[in-house]
């Protein structure tokens, strides 16, 4: 009965598409959207915001539900996620700007342009570079979404090659950086108060964030860092009072509580939609094979990798790059890490992370977002 149900569904899904395709294509409207709906976040959010500045545009953010519409800004409509409004939005926005795959029951008309901004530099291998760890649907939906995708943008001539080479795709790619992070190089002392304050920090407060990426194998140990031992190390070696943030992988939300994540030195911040802000107000990333330390490199601010899994991980996906290449100090357990805090050597660590940036061929201006609306306006003028 469950399959019968199943195959119904998936009919009438697809009645609708044909039957929201009769309705025209609106230019100037724009339907975004973020981690299928996780929240007002990443790059899709840099560039919405921008197209509210420039005003012209109806903008419309899929959302998984409405009770996730109060992140929005005042003139952004929500739409629930595979809604019969989704549909019809779909079908007829002028723009799709997303940061994910689209499955392949989505369907887009020629007039339509699909701007895909991906969501980070890659160091572990992805698409079609991973297809021997990917289910074979995933794959076919890639290739599906790429063949659909109109622009991609791109933050260094590493995924650009990615891109070409793993990504099915032969189409225009725009080498402006993410937007994403724009804010992190135009960021005003206004603003790192402003997100302290929403965070509630004391007086002289200071953060470090921890920010991992997830296991396929559920593996949990990985991720149990002394949180007391490294915000002594960081008080040693930086000054001040420290407490670590800690911003789970969606994928390892769930297990918050079993990994104990609130405490004297740590707080638990899964739940935070925007993690550009969190590296605004953290002075050290702790991570370990998360693109969110590419991002991080830009504000120049420490970073150390907590990798105890290397081996494992590197069975699991491997890497495009020897992880030792990187600029950033490997740790294998919380003895390393510690050691590596208290002995961080700011002016070898600028080296190195100079170095890597020109051999990636890394770009961030600050103005990605707006060289992405400039193309948009071109095409509908």
């Amino acid at each position: 009965m469950k399959g019968i149900i199943s195959i119904i569904k998936k009919l009438f899904r697809a009645f609708l598409w044909a039957v929201m395709a009769l309705f025209p294509v609106k230019k100037n409207k724009v339907i975004l959207q973020s981690y299928y709906g996780r929240g007002y976040s990443d790059s899709p959010k840099a560039i919405c915001d921008e197209l509210l500045k420039r005003g012209g545009y109806r903008l419309f953010w899929v959302v998984k539900s409405l009770e996730a519409d109060n992140q929005l800004p005042e003139k952004v409509k929500p739409v629930v996620y595979d809604s019969l409004a989704f549909i019809y939005h779909m079908r007829t926005a002028g723009f799709w700007i997303d940061n994910s795959r689209k499955w392949c029951y989505i369907k887009k008309k020629p007039s339509q342009i699909y701007i895909q901004t991906w969501h980070g530099f890659a160091l572990k291998r992805i698409e079609g570079d991973a297809g021997d760890a990917l289910p074979a649907d995933y794959i076919k939906a890639g290739k599906a979404d790429s063949k659909k995708c109109d622009l991609m943008i791109s933050d260094s001539e590493h995924m650009t090659k990615i891109y070409r080479r793993g990504f099915w795709y032969d189409k225009e790619i725009l080498k402006v950086g993410l937007p994403r992070n724009d804010l992190l190089i135009n960021c005003s002392p206004e603003t790192v108060e402003s997100i302290r304050k929403e965070l509630g920090a004391k007086e002289g407060e200071r953060f470090c964030l921890y920010a991992p990426t997830f296991r396929n194998d559920a593996n949990l140990e990985c991720y149990r860092i002394d949180y007391d031992a490294l915000s002594e190390a960081l008080s040693q070696r930086f000054g001040g009072s420290w407490t670590v943030l800690t911003k789970l992988h969606s994928n390892l939300e769930k297990y918050a509580d079993e990994l104990k994540l609130e405490g004297k030195s740590v707080k638990n911040l899964s739940h935070y939609p925007d993690i550009q802000k969190l590296y605004i107000v953290s002075d050290v990333l702790i991570s370990d094979y998360s693109s969110v330390m590419f991002d991080y490199m830009l504000t120049k601010k420490p970073c150390f990798l907590f990798c105890t899994d290397l081996e494992d991980y590197k069975r699991d996906r491997n890497f495009y790059m020897p992880i030792e290449s990187l600029p950033f100090e490997m740790c294998f357990d919380n003895q390393m890490l510690v050691n590596a805090v208290k002995g961080f050597d700011e002016s070898d660590y600028k080296l190195r992370l100079d170095g890597f940036t020109e051999k990636c061929g890394i770009v961030a201006d600050g103005k990605a977002s707006e060289s992405i609306c400039d193309w948009m306006n071109k095409k509908i003028s």
